[in-house]
């Protein structure tokens, strides 16, 4: 596939004209990458905004005791890196491959001239941006859950959501190859924590796992997310009449 068949499929450019994406085509150099390569990592100074256009991309830190915590996964469409005019977040992080990947990376003198010229891209680049951040207020929020096993009921239901292949039987695999060691990563807990939650949903039918994949079933998993928010009524204050 040549590199123009790559661009038309980056959400970025679904909106644009085969004009606009022959410019950027132009414009933007690209680059491969194999599994497990580091395309940048936190104290680099970064000048490119990289677009994402085939592949999976991990962005994480590192704790002070050298645990790694995984920010995101992002897929096809999807943008990161940092320039001075645009920042989407992922500057101070570690941006890894986590499959064949291909990314086209644009400067900020690249990115100011294409912009002005086409200001559709602009608008786009705000939305894309806006999403990010409510994503990070959702990843807070999933945080702050003291039961592993809520988050990752919470996680896999999101990577559900965003690489999901659904199937008859009313299950949805994930297109992604997570180890229990990925998802401990990915929720802030320890590879036994996350082994032992995966076990338990197991056995509630919300989750399988098998020759290295996972599957969800999405309508099990939101019943079981949905009675958890229910209040229990039994710790709710008395009323003013009630007696013990």
């Amino acid at each position: 596939m040549n590199k123009l068949a790559y661009l038309s499929q980056i959400n970025l450019l679904t909106e644009l004209s085969a004009a606009d994406l022959a410019a950027i085509d132009a414009l933007v150099p690209s680059a491969s990458y194999p599994p497990h390569t580091v395309i940048y990592e936190p104290g680099n100074r970064l000048e490119h905004l990289y677009f994402l256009k085939r592949g999976r991309v991990q962005l994480y830190q590192l704790t002070p005791d050298g645990r790694q915590f995984t920010l995101a996964i992002l897929g096809d469409g999807n943008i990161f890196g940092e320039i001075d005019t645009f920042a989407t977040g992922a500057g101070s992080c570690y941006a890894e491959t986590m499959s064949p990947t291909l990314v086209c990376s644009m400067t900020r003198a690249d990115l100011i001239r294409f912009m002005l010229r086409r200001p559709q891209v602009a608008l786009k680049l705000v939305e894309i941006l806006s999403r990010h951040i409510r994503s990070l207020h959702e990843l807070t929020a999933t945080l702050a859950l003291d039961d592993v096993r809520s988050r990752v009921l919470h996680l896999l239901l999101k990577l559900a959501q965003q690489f999901g292949q659904p199937s008859e039987d009313g299950w949805t695999r994930l297109d992604l190859r997570l180890t229990h060691q990925d998802v401990a990563h990915l929720v802030g807990a320890t590879r036994e924590t996350v082994s032992t939650a995966l076990a338990g949903l197991s056995r509630q039918q919300a989750v399988r796992t098998r020759h290295g994949t996972i599957d969800v079933n999405p309508g099990r998993a939101a019943a079981l997310v949905a009675s958890e928010a229910q209040p229990n009524l039994t710790d709710r204050p008395r009323q003013g009449g009630e007696t013990a």
